[in-house]
This record gives structure tokens, C-alpha cells and sequence, in this order.
């Protein structure tokens, strides 16, 4: 209870301390004029009807008549404002006479008058107020839409700050793609040399240097750059990889890539399909043929599918999946947003599954 009064006087400090002053200098001003001073409880009695009129002429008949939806509501202002003055001005003036009556009467033997003056008290004294409070409910108002317009303002320029920084980190992550370009023709032109001058000798190794070469060529290409490719040139890059990975192994891997001719000219975010073939080579066990690995592409009905299925083998966990598998969520929340979604996970058998669904 302490704590909850505490508060409530810290909230209202600023209330008090005018109130304060504003009765200070009404009391003063009354007494130097008429060089008598009424006793305390009379000066409480009268300021609890005026604080309690200012508060709820401000916080309920303005505030909800101006903010209600309906333009008649709004229009009968006037004589809302009316109707309250009329029913406080008749709770003031019966709550005085038994005030005066079993109150003031026995403590200070003083009796209440009705004459002029209080009639004329009871005139002015509320419009008195109301027009403070009306004020009042003004400034408040203006202060919230100050505030409303400063918080929109702040969440537009958050949202131009954080528009800034994805572009300076796709700036950044271009330029350092484009440092990773050290020669590239000059890479190229070699691996060129090099299947020219193994191909008499060495036809297999000639073929792996020619395969390497067009996946280099791809990787830097104009259009692998611009995040946004043919899904069939994609799927040529993993059937050019697996080659070469082929190539290296003694044992045929046992990965089975599949998908339908609907999807071949979607544009698609490049290398993603590399990430994902990377991975299974890397954490797949893929010398069982009783255990393929599959690729499957898949469009249709406006919706593209990508799924990858591999058996892992015993000592390859999740976390070794971690950082493609963020890059390639990231990437695609970026491209599609809530359009795409991407999920991986381990099942009960030990095969490793992602998939990727885009509406398109």
C-alpha cells in the first residue's frame, strides 16, 4: 500500500506542485482583499469539488466526446458541458448544506447563507475551472500527438538505419566477392593450358580440370553475381560438380538428382544448391546403394520444392551442417522473405533431410 502511494505521488508531483501554488495564491490574494481568511476546512471542501470537476471534465466528457467515432457525439458537445455544470452545481450546493449544517455550523457556529455572492459563485467559480481543464486537456492532448509523431518518426528512421545496413552489408559482402576474383581470367586461362596439355596423356584427369574450369567460370560469372540465376544453370553446376567429385572417388557415390523440366526456367538465389550438395558429400555416407542420397527439384502449381535426403554417417552431427545451412535460411529470407521457408532435421533413421518451399 506504501509502495502503491509512493508511485502514485511520483507520477502526479507536477500536479501537486501547481495545485499547490494555484491555492496558495488563490487563499493570499482573497485574504489581502477581504484581510479575513475562512477556516481550513472550508478552503478543502470547496477545492475537492473544483480539482474533482477539472479532472473529469478533461479526463471523460472532453476525452471521450472529442475522440468518439460519431460526428453527432462530437457536435453535442455543448450540451454535455451544460448537463455537467447543471449536476455539479446541484452535488455542490447539496453537499454544502450538510456540510454547513453538521460541520461548520457546530465547529465554528457559523451558519450558511444563501445570498448574491453565492449564487454568483456557483455561476462563475465552475466555468472558472472548465476553462483551465479544457486548456488542459489541450496541452495533454498536444504533448501524445507530439509524442505519437517523435515514436513514428524514430521507427522510420530505424527502419531507414536498418535498410542502410543490409545494403552495407550486401555492399560489403560484393566487395568481398570481388576480392576473392584475384585474376580470374588468368585462373581460367590455366586450367585451360592444363586440359590442353593433359588431354593426350591423361583423358580423365584432362576432364576434371575442364570440369573444374566451367564450374570456376560459373562462380564468377556476371550473372552468379547478381543473386539471381536460372535454376537450370544451377542444376547444370551440380551435375558438373558431381562429376568432378566422381572423378576423385573409387567408389561410385551413391546420390540420385532428380527434378522436372517445369522447373528449369525459374530464376532462383545462386550456389544455394551447391551449399546443400556440399553438404551431403561432406556429411553423407554415400557407399551404401541401399542407402542413396536424392536431390529433388520440384515446380509446380506455383510452388517450387527443393529437397535433399542423405544418410549421415556416424560421425557427423547437426552443428557440422551449422554454418551453410544459416547462410543459405539468411539468403533466402532475404530474396523471398515470408514467401520462402527452409527446415532440416535428423530423423529417427539417421537420414539427414532439408527442404526448401517457395511460393512463386
Amino acid at each position: 500500500m506504501k509502495s502503491l502511494i509512493l508511485n502514485f505521488a511520483n507520477q502526479y508531483k507536477y500536479h501537486f506542485l501547481v495545485w499547490g501554488l494555484f491555492f496558495a495564491y488563490e487563499i493570499i490574494l482573497v485574504g489581502m482583499l477581504t484581510e479575513k481568511l475562512a477556516a481550513p476546512e472550508i478552503y478543502i471542501f470547496h477545492y475537492i469539488f473544483y480539482v474533482f470537476l477539472f479532472y473529469f471534465h478533461a479526463n471523460v466528457v472532453l476525452e471521450y466526446i472529442l475522440n468518439s467515432p460519431s460526428k453527432a457525439f462530437r457536435f453535442s458537445l455543448l450540451f454535455f458541458v451544460l448537463l455537467e455544470l447543471a449536476v455539479f452545481i446541484c452535488l455542490k450546493y447539496g453537499c454544502e448544506v450538510i456540510f454547513y449544517k453538521y460541520v461548520v455550523h457546530i465547529l465554528l457556529e457559523e451558519d450558511y447563507k444563501v445570498d448574491k455572492q453565492l449564487i454568483i459563485g456557483f455561476t462563475w467559480r465552475p466555468l472558472y475551472f472548465l476553462c483551465y481543464s479544457t486548456g488542459y486537456y489541450f496541452l495533454v492532448h498536444s504533448q501524445r500527438q507530439s509524442q505519437l509523431v517523435a515514436e513514428m518518426q524514430q521507427q522510420e528512421l530505424n527502419r531507414i538505419i536498418q535498410e542502410k545496413e543490409i545494403k552495407n552489408e550486401l555492399i560489403l559482402t560484393q566487395n568481398a566477392f570481388l576480392k576473392a576474383q584475384i585474376n580470374p581470367d588468368f585462373l581460367i586461362n590455366v586450367l585451360n593450358y592444363l586440359h590442353h596439355e593433359t588431354l593426350q596423356t591423361s583423358p580423365k584427369a584432362a576432364e576434371s580440370i575442364l570440369s573444374l574450369s566451367d564450374i570456376m567460370k560459373y562462380a564468377l560469372s556476371t550473372e552468379a553475381a547478381s543473386g539471381n540465376v536460372l535454376l537450370e544453370n544451377e542444376i547444370r553446376l551440380i551435375e558438373t560438380f558431381l562429376l568432378l567429385h566422381q572423378a576423385r572417388q573409387v567408389h561410385q557415390a551413391e546420390l540420385k538428382l532428380t527434378y522436372n523440366q517445369a522447373c528449369l526456367p525459374i530464376r532462383f538465389v545462386p550456389l544455394i544448391l551447391m551449399t546443400l550438395t556440399e553438404n551431403i558429400l561432406k556429411h553423407g555416407q554415400l557407399n551404401d546403394p541401399n542407402k542413396p542420397a536424392e536431390i529433388k527439384i520440384n515446380y509446380e502449381n506455383s510452388v517450387l520444392r527443393i529437397e535433399t535426403s542423405n544418410y549421415e554417417s556416424s560421425s557427423s552431427q547437426i552443428p557440422g551442417h551449422g554454418i551453410g545451412l544459416r547462410n543459405i535460411k539468411e539468403r533466402l529470407s532475404l530474396a523471398y522473405g515470408e514467401s520462402a521457408s527452409f527446415n532440416y532435421h535428423l530423423d529417427s533413421k539417421r537420414y539427414f533431410n532439408t527442404s526448401i518451399v517457395i511460393q512463386i
